[in-house]
Order: C-alpha cells, then structure tokens, then sequence
C-alpha cells in the first residue's frame, strides 16, 4: 500500500504542476500584447509569431491526460476499501472522463497550429475560419476536462468527509471546484446573473481545482513517508 500510495502522490502532485504550467501557457496572448482573444485575427496573429505557445499548450495538456490517469486508479485505491464502492467508482470515472478530455484537446491544439498557419497562408480569412473550428473543438473538450476533473475533486472530498481518510481541510477546500460545477450547470442555463465577478471567480475555480490536486499529492506524499498502518475504511461508507 505504501507504494500505491507513492504512486499516486507522486502522479497527483505532477498533474498539478503541469496543470499550472498549462494554465500560464493559456494566458500568454494577453501578456505579450494580443488582448483581444476572442477576435480570430488577433489569435491568428499570435499563433504566427509563436506557434511554440500552441504545441506546448497541448504537449501540456496531453501530460496532464497520462498524469491523471495513472493518479485517478492510484488515489482510488488509497482512498477506499480493496473491493471498491459505487461512489468511489463513479468518482474515479469522472477523474478518468477528465484525462479523455485533456488528451483529446491537446491532441487539436498540437495537431491544428500547423495546417491553421497553412490556410492562413493561402487566404487570412480562411486561417481566421480555422482556427475558430480548432479553438471551439478545444474549448469544448477542455471545458468538459475541467468539469469532470472538479466532479473527481468534490467527488473525493465527499468520501473524505465520510471516511477521514483526506484531511477535513483539503476536504473543506472541495468547495472551489464545487462552484465550477455549480458555474457551469447554471450559468449556461441562464439561472445565474451574467456578472464579471462570477467569470472571475470561475476562472479562479479552475486554478482552486489544480491547486486542490497538489494538495492531496502533498498530503499522499507524506502518508506514504509515514507510519505503515493505514487509516481504517469502512467499506459500507467509503464512497457510498
């Protein structure tokens, strides 16, 4: 159990580093100048000069989908008893939906920066298409990244609360990928008020979330140093 532990201290703890890595990486555009990102001439522009900010974006969030996977089992198998519950398991679907999604986004954001300077080449108008279609693809797939990642976090500190096995603290913590997921099931449903404050605060929530994630592999790491005895689970709590 020590080693799995190490495991998945050690795969957690990477996920978030790349993860902010990743997150400095998206907002590079707006520090060198290009303010406007939603105008596709402008990120046009931007991917000419720097088309190394694009690739390493997605190399990122491709680690990130390895990261997370080997993490989500891990975690799991530390967190809950040896047979599993439904909570748990469907808890580390979520984790696993969330790696799916990384690989995926990087995979457009890698695969699309050349053919997109390609068409802009031809034709500006026809770059400006492109990468409307790539940057929609990755949105998406980087959204329902985001969203299934904070189910795995809330997910986790839910069974934490019930079992002690993760600290009360980093439990308490949930609450910041618990607003992401309230974010986004309201807000595109228009039931809540379309204010800057609450954008803010949703992106903050994603930056919360990487940083819950380095929590839980720091306190994993320390476990794993610890004494040999695990904490006791009962199997009809954990996850359920």
């Amino acid at each position: 159990m020590r080693r799995t532990t190490k495991v998945a201290a050690s795969s957690t703890i990477l996920f978030a580093l790349v993860g902010i890595v990743w997150f400095v990486l998206e907002s590079t555009p707006p520090r060198l100048g290009f303010e406007d990102t939603d105008d596709p001439a402008v990120m046009v522009g931007f991917i000419r000069q720097y088309p190394e900010v694009f690739v390493q974006a997605g190399t990122m969030l491709i680690l990130m989908a390895i990261t997370l996977t080997v993490a989500v089992p891990a975690v799991a198998e530390v967190v809950g008893p040896p047979s599993g519950a439904v909570g748990l398991r469907s808890t580390s679907a979520f984790g696993l939906f969330s790696a799916a999604f990384f690989l995926f986004g990087g995979a457009v954001r890698i695969g699309s920066s050349g053919p997109l300077l390609h068409i802009a080449g031809l034709r500006e108008e026809w770059g400006e298409g492109a990468y409307l279609a790539a940057q929609v693809v990755s949105q998406a797939l980087l959204i329902g990244g985001i969203f299934a990642l904070c189910l795995w976090a809330v997910g986790l500190s839910l069974i934490g609360l019930r079992t002690k096995v993760i600290p009360l603290a980093l439990c308490v913590l949930g609450v910041l990928p618990a607003f992401r997921i309230v974010g986004g099931t309201l807000g595109p449903l228009g039931l809540l008020p379309d204010a800057d404050v609450l954008w803010v605060i949703g992106i903050a929530s994603i930056f919360g979330t990487i940083l819950w994630c380095l929590i839980l592999g720091i306190v994993l790491l320390r476990r794993s140093f610890g004494s040999t005895a695990e904490p006791a689970v009962d199997p009809a709590t954990a996850g359920a």
